[in-house]
């Protein structure tokens, strides 16, 4: 059984692929985890979209990694596009929130594949700079694979000038 719930605000859900969309193009999201003493940690981080798999890349050890080798159920969030306005004490924002599971990637060529598409998303292409960063840095860096198990999209926009 899932815990998995529907949106409260239905008005401003989105479809799974308008989601995909805004996890696809938001500039960080926010991974949150659960260590072995039961607290939550939640840390903002860079990300990629490669069909049903979301990587992120991080130093090769630290709380989160500790996190995930404890539960490898992982939560993910990503926000684009928010404009505050405050004379109507609200905000316009598009989002995305993911449920997974996080595993850290030890196959060099899947690690690499996951490196060259940060690269390309980060930087526009596999520069030459790029290519040297993985090569020299890669074997200092983790990259963490989380498989969707659901997502879920909302977004509040501005309908015909009414907000």
């Amino acid at each position: 059984m899932t815990a998995f719930r529907d949106i409260r605000r239905a008005d401003r859900a989105l479809t799974k692929d308008q989601a995909r969309e805004i996890l696809a193009r938001a500039e960080h999201g926010v991974l949150a985890t659960v260590g072995a003493d039961g607290w939550p940690y939640a840390v903002p981080v860079n990300h990629v979209l490669s069909e049903n798999v979301l990587y992120i890349h991080c130093a090769l050890e630290g709380h989160k990694l500790e996190n995930i080798a404890h539960e490898e159920r992982v939560s993910f969030c990503a926000v684009a596009g928010a404009t505050v306005l405050p004379a109507k004490l609200s905000t316009l924002y598009e989002s995305a929130v993911v449920f997974g599971r996080a595993a850290l990637v030890t196959d060099p060529t899947e690690k690499r594949r996951a490196l060259e598409l940060l690269a390309v998303r980060f930087c526009g292409a596999l520069s030459p700079e790029a290519e040297k960063a993985i090569a020299t840095s890669g074997s200092r860096t983790a990259v963490v694979r989380i498989r969707l198990e659901q997502i879920a999209g909302k977004a509040h926009r501005p309908a015909c000038g009414n907000v």
